[in-house]
């Protein structure tokens, strides 16, 4: 036991004091370094001829404010860069530094009372502070989710405005410009950085793949495909968005009559995958020295975590078989 609380105090200690040197470092290299500084006195010329909220876009790229030392970790360590990329698609304004420190300091709040104060199992200490660390990780996905979803709903009155504004005579990235100036977020957010890349002088592919990649929708990339054919072989651009807007009109109705008819599912899912626990808890109030042989004894913690895993299996298969793909 005194063994135990040493390793743990000193891995509390480590991750407490590397958490607060990285967070100084990243502090002092945002707002003190030459390439900050630089990078700072450029995006305020360019929000000078935009409104507040166009500045606000463009500073949430931010990628070269950091340090050598971290620049090194940011683009080695694994899952930096898919978290780097979930932290853009959810549209947060955190850094990766920043979740990364909150996912540790998560595992450790539960993984070390669990293991000094309640001496449960290590299986039982690493699967809670495993659980605690994927936390924010699965907040963002879902935000994500929902981000992705709103802008797929919106996508369809923007292709409409910039039909508009074509047949009034502008040019496509006059179009994009207005969209990203009159429609709500995030499809107009989103198309206003293309705007801006674009006066930048950014390529219009390259543009259009950051917006790919920023956004990951089927829907946009059947945009970016035709307008990048479009750009190549020529045609009628307006019949082309009126028509790609009528079809992702359909693919959300079709979506949207799915989701009705897999709720059943889902109900069920929810339902079954709750009722262990349920009993559980009703039986532990009933008897509680009946229900307490399976947390006091070593079977019956392994029955526990064997029946635990299997729940999860079967929520997951449950959840593969509601999500139908259009």
């Amino acid at each position: 036991m005194t063994e135990n609380l040493l390793y743990a105090a000193l891995t509390f200690i480590f991750l407490l004091v590397a958490g607060v040197a990285i967070t100084l470092s990243s502090f002092w290299s945002g707002r003190f370094s030459a390439k900050s500084r630089a990078l700072a006195s450029r995006l305020k010329e360019i929000a000078m001829q935009r409104r507040e909220d166009e500045q606000s876009q463009l500073l949430k790229t931010g990628s070269g404010l950091q340090g050598t030392w971290q620049q090194w970790i940011l683009a080695n360590a694994p899952g930096v860069r898919a978290l780097g990329l979930l932290l853009t698609r959810s549209g947060s304004k955190h850094t990766t530094a920043e979740v990364m420190a909150l996912s540790a300091g998560l595992g450790v709040l539960v993984w070390l009372p669990a293991t000094l104060l309640l001496s449960a199992p290590w299986m039982m200490t690493v699967t809670g502070g495993l659980a605690a660390f994927s936390l924010p990780w699965v907040y963002l996905l879902h935000r994500e989710k929902k981000r992705r979803l709103r802008f797929e709903d919106q996508l369809p009155e923007a292709l409409d405005f910039m039909t508009r504004a074509l047949r009034a005579g502008h040019g496509l990235s006059a179009a994009i410009g207005m969209v990203g100036d009159e429609l709500p977020a995030p499809v107009g957010a989103e198309f206003k950085t293309v705007f801006e890349h674009l006066k930048l002088g950014m390529t219009f592919g390259d543009a259009m793949a950051q917006l790919a990649d920023r956004i990951n929708s089927n829907d946009l990339n059947f945009l970016l495909i035709a307008l990048m054919i479009q750009r190549k072989t020529g045609g009628n651009l307006t019949e082309l968005l009126t028509t790609l807007s009528q079809t992702v009109r359909e693919r959300i109705k079709l979506k949207g009559k799915i989701r009705i008819l897999a709720s059943e599912g889902k109900l069920s899912g929810i339902m079954i995958g709750s009722l262990p626990f349920v009993l559980g808890s009703i039986l532990s109030m009933l008897n509680p020295i009946y229900m307490s042989t399976l947390w006091t004894t070593s079977s019956g913690r392994t029955l526990m975590l064997v029946n635990l895993v299997m729940i999860c299996l079967g929520a997951l298969w449950m959840w593969k078989i509601v999500q139908i793909k259009v």
